[in-house]
């Protein structure tokens, strides 16, 4: 059942909508980043920061987010790359449809054909948590297109041992469905180490978000996680995880983790450092779930420093 919202409540969150859609515009508008659309098994709605650079950076979102979370970081990174940021399917004003089945699986089929239509013929692939999952899933399919992979706080990754989102899932608990602004304030808490202050409208407008897609998120929680095969006893959950997908990505691997990150210890870095072929590792010490929101330049510069010293 659907929290009531107040008249007033919805106002507010109607002007800060308003507020964000106009700072997204104006911000894309200065990076230079032209809006395009892809139609394939599903749409795909994308911004192309086009700077003339040698080298393309393919950058992934993660759950519940939009691909403009990384015009905080475009500033610095178009210095070094021309950029691709694709709103992921079932997020931002990409395909929203209740009767696809938002798998991981699905995911690598859905990118892999934007990848195919819409990208260079060589690039860097980036993504962050969510994304991350779904970029090391492209990373074992296109081994001969994507140049170097980074994966932040990534998704999909299973360290026995240590409690992580997969274990909150496993007994029922999404953090990501929301039905009151107490419990969207304690979600900004488990992604962040220092929660970016945030204008009051513009509050309203996530709060009303998250409460509003509630169900739909709640969907695609659970078309990624499969936690069904696991309480059914068909798979452990190592099992229905990425973790046996390492050694086919061959490419080289930068691993950025924030070390207070709760929803995916930090330590899964080193765990993957040592499954993946040719891997590395940075940790932020002082950041948490989303270091390209929480230091944008910081997060900016480990990436172009980890690319530029491949060549």
């Amino acid at each position: 059942m659907k929290t009531k919202q107040s008249l007033s409540f919805q106002a507010q969150a109607g002007i800060g909508k308003g507020l964000i859609e106009t700072f997204y515009r104006r911000t894309g508008r200065r990076l230079g980043a032209e809006v395009k659309k892809f139609k394939g098994e599903v749409d795909l709605e994308w911004s192309a920061i086009e700077t003339g650079k040698k080298e393309t950076l393919v950058m992934l979102h993660g759950f519940s987010d939009r691909r403009e979370s990384f015009y905080f970081a475009a500033g610095s990174l178009k210095k070094r790359f021309n950029l691709i940021l694709p709103d992921l399917p079932g997020f931002g004003k990409s395909t929203l449809d209740q009767s696809l089945e938002y798998s991981l699986e699905n995911y690598g089929r859905w990118l892999g054909e934007f990848i195919e239509k819409a990208c260079p013929e060589s690039f860097h692939l980036a993504g962050s948590s969510m994304g991350g999952a779904v970029a090391a899933t492209l990373a074992a399919g296109f081994p001969d297109r994507i140049k170097s992979l980074c994966l932040e706080n990534s998704a999909g990754f299973y360290l026995p041992g240590r409690v992580s989102i997969h274990e909150e899932a496993l007994d029922g608990i999404n953090i990501f469905q929301i039905d009151s602004a107490e419990e969207y304030e304690r979600l900004r808490d488990r992604i962040f180490k220092k929660k970016p202050a945030l204008p009051r409208f513009v509050r309203e407008y996530m709060i009303k978000q998250a409460m509003d897609n509630k169900e739909w998120y709640g969907k695609i929680f659970n078309d990624l996680m499969d936690m069904e095969s696991v309480h059914k006893g068909l798979a452990s959950m190592e099992e229905i995880s990425l973790n046996s997908l390492c050694l086919e990505i061959q490419m080289p691997t930068l691993l950025i983790w924030g070390r207070h990150d709760t929803l995916f210890p930090w330590e899964t870095a080193s765990f993957l450092e040592n499954r993946i072929p040719d891997a590395r590792v940075h940790i932020f010490e002082n950041l948490g779930h989303a270091p390209h929101l929480e230091d944008p330049s910081g997060f900016a510069g480990v990436v172009s420093d980890f690319i530029s010293g491949l060549e």
